[in-house]
């Protein structure tokens, strides 16, 4: 049998594969070498730990959603943020915790993070400081409702049975309608908020 040069592309994919069925908490570069047929060393070669796996599995899901995270020509700039916001919800649904996966990890390939989607306003005088506070505090809420939300359901159809008790409507609700609500709010204030400078 001819084995897959390995890659840090394949390695993140097999890492994303495994993701869906052992969770973040028994994903091993130990697991992944298996599932790749090489042992465990060789993965070292490309990955220095699991920390950078994270990354690398980060990055690819990024890469991935490229053409669902670019808005319609047709959208406003804020338009524009917003739809940004609910592909990157999207993408990490995708996986079981796929919102902590891609908390806090170094997206490797920086082509992929593209246009300021406030390119407009800041080319007419918006600071471009401020506008990039206001767009990755949007990121920063989507990222923690999606750790939050993949608590209570981490995949789609299963439900953590121990909130069922203890939390409300708030969290045992419509987690779409949620999202589109919060999402509204930290719209909102971001756009206030840079109108006020």
């Amino acid at each position: 049998m001819h084995k897959m040069a390995l890659t840090r592309e394949n390695i993140a994919r097999s890492g994303l594969k495994l993701l869906n069925e052992v969770g973040l908490n028994g994903l091993t570069l130990r697991l992944i070498a298996a599932d790749l047929g090489v042992k465990a060393p060789a993965l070292y070669w490309h990955m220095k730990n699991k920390q950078e796996l994270l990354d690398e599995m980060a990055t690819q899901m990024y890469r991935d959603s490229v053409a669902d995270r670019r808005p319609p020509a047709s959208a406003g700039e804020w338009e524009g943020v917003a739809h940004g916001a609910r592909a990157l919800r999207r993408m990490m649904l995708a996986y079981r915790d796929g919102g902590k996966v891609f908390a806090g990890t170094y997206l490797g390939d920086t082509s992929l993070v593209g246009e300021h989607p406030l390119r407009r306003s800041i080319d007419a005088g918006l600071d471009a400081g401020r506008a990039s506070r206001a767009t990755f505090t949007v990121y920063c809420f989507v990222i923690g409702y999606v750790i939050e939300e993949q608590a209570v359901r981490p995949m789609p159809g299963e439900f953590d049975e121990r909130y069922r008790e203890s939390a409300g409507e708030a969290v045992l609700g419509d987690a779409d309608a949620r999202f589109e609500d919060g999402l509204a709010m930290v719209l909102s204030g971001a756009r206030q908020w840079l109108e006020t400078a």
